[in-house]
């Protein structure tokens, strides 16, 4: 069973013009780390929400797999970086890097923003 968050807009979700999309899946070591890394991931995505050129993001976990996925769209790649080099993300993530049985990233540039199937479909992709 998956746990889907609703798409939720940033500052820049009127932005008209094509967005840079970031997929992302995260697998967990163990079951034990996963209420964390939900309370964590949670916090992020508030983050993004108010991160300056943040069209909007989303976030799918599925906790007994322990597997999650993120996906957003953003103005530019250096609004992305910038979120990513900022608190709480930073912290969070260099908390979690050991306990990852693995992470995948994609990036791409689209008219819209991405929906789930396109983003599971990139993730796949090698």
């Amino acid at each position: 069973m998956a746990i889907i968050t609703p798409w939720i807009p940033g500052p820049a979700a009127a932005h008209d013009q094509p967005v840079q999309v970031m997929a992302s899946r995260f697998e967990l070591r163990s079951l034990w780390h996963v209420p964390g890394f939900l309370f964590q991931s949670m916090r992020i995505l508030l983050q993004a929400r108010r991160s300056p050129g943040a069209v909007g993001a989303t976030l799918k976990a599925a906790p007994l797999r322990r597997t999650f996925w993120t996906l957003s769209a953003w103005t530019s790649d250096e609004a992305l970086s910038t979120f990513a080099r900022s608190q709480p993300h930073r912290s969070i993530i260099g908390a979690y890097r050991d306990r990852m049985a693995g992470s995948t990233f994609k990036f791409w540039t689209a008219e819209r923003p991405a929906d789930w199937a396109e983003a599971h479909t990139r993730l796949k992709e090698g």
